[in-house]
């Protein structure tokens, strides 16, 4: 009696559906992945024209808020100086409170950065004065939506 030889069987995967598989994964990836922005400074900043137009503002309508290298804050306002030392933001806020209160909506911050500055004292000057917010006798809520920057290469 004769035996017969078993054929191997070759064992494997198949690999022709492979390609649509792996198609539509990708397609299941990009339409459910969510692509964040930078979101960087929200900041309005005017047009470049060729004419550059001088605005007067009269100097008790300016708060002046001066950064230097080492983060040291000077506050010049209505004639008075409150030198503030790096990391004490909190003052700022307050200070450009009793501003606005008295100047009602004539009120513009002029924030100076030193070039050297980091960005997180900068930055941590504008989150204090976006907080601002004053509500006047007559109801009216008021807060810091005029601020100028200006980088500054002199130390003051």
């Amino acid at each position: 009696m004769e035996l017969r030889k078993r054929k191997k069987l070759k064992s494997g995967i198949p690999t022709a559906a492979m390609g649509d598989v792996a198609f539509l994964i990708l397609i299941f990836f990009l339409t459910s992945t969510v692509f964040t922005k930078d979101k960087g400074l929200k900041m309005l900043l005017p047009e470049k024209t060729e004419v550059q137009e001088i605005v007067q503002v009269k100097p008790e309508n300016i708060v002046m808020i001066l950064i230097n290298p080492e983060g040291a804050i000077r506050i010049k306002a209505a004639g008075e100086e409150t030198d503030l030392p790096p990391d004490q933001y909190d003052e700022i806020k307050t200070i450009v409170e009793e501003r606005l209160l008295a100047r009602d909506t004539l009120l513009v911050v002029s924030l100076r950065a030193s070039k050297n500055t980091s960005y997180y004292n900068m930055i941590g000057v504008l989150d204090q004065l976006k907080l601002v917010r004053v509500t006047t006798d007559d109801g009216r809520e008021l807060w810091a939506n005029k601020i100028s920057l200006i980088p500054t290469s002199e130390e003051q």
